[in-house]
């Protein structure tokens, strides 16, 4: 973690940005460890270690006067879910369960395409993989959402005339890498604030 604090920021040409925002920032906050590297090239380096989360990044930086953005480069693909098998149930009955011998996920998290609602909505899989549609309504699609990435692939729509027992497969793909989309951090003073994982992150300017 935090590896590349020892390099200085290289100096390779000069930034269609402002410049003087460019440099290394550190984070120093209870339980979070992390750091972000401007180049004065229009390239970044990002590392965050805060709970459960432990990723990095790397792409095109830019600058607007009061905010800046990061963009991956190139963009990894996140963690998502295949299904390996869909076997019949009783009409209406939903069940399901992960293939992942070597980590146990509790509860189960799906997000769910439920008819007569107006957007997806999270539920949970009970013990034995029962999940109970909310309101009593039938449930269209589903995905499953991996733990703390809460990402899923795409949604498995649902037959209205038979059940389902879904076993889905994780694929980790490119797990730990941040796919950043023109994420914003805002210039107070010499820090820059970011609010991701429903945490203010504070970059302290090193240098």
């Amino acid at each position: 973690m935090l590896g590349f604090l020892a390099l200085a920021a290289a100096a390779l040409a000069p930034a269609p940005a402002n410049p003087s925002i460019a440099g290394l920032y550190v984070v120093h906050q209870m339980e979070m460890g992390g750091a972000l590297e401007l180049q004065k090239n229009g390239h970044f380096r990002y590392e965050l270690d805060y709970g459960a989360v432990s990723e990095t990044s790397e792409g095109d930086w830019t600058f607007d006067g009061s905010t800046v953005r990061l963009t991956s480069n190139p963009m990894p693909k996140q963690p998502d879910f295949i299904v390996e098998r869909d076997d019949p149930a009783p009409a209406g009955e939903l069940y399901v369960a992960v293939d992942n011998p070597d980590m146990s996920w509790s509860p189960l998290t799906l997000e769910a395409t439920v008819v007569g609602f107006d957007r997806s909505v999270e539920i949970y899989a009970e013990d034995d993989g029962r999940v109970n549609p909310p309101d009593g309504k039938r449930i269209s699609a589903v995905k499953m959402l991996m733990p703390v990435y809460e990402t899923g692939g795409e949604p498995v729509q649902l037959s209205a005339d038979r059940g389902h027992r879904l076993l889905f497969k994780p694929r980790m793909n490119d797990v730990g890498q941040a796919p950043l989309r023109d994420e914003p951090l805002l210039v107070k003073g010499s820090a820059l604030l970011m609010h991701r994982y429903d945490a203010e992150i504070i970059f302290r300017r090193e240098r």
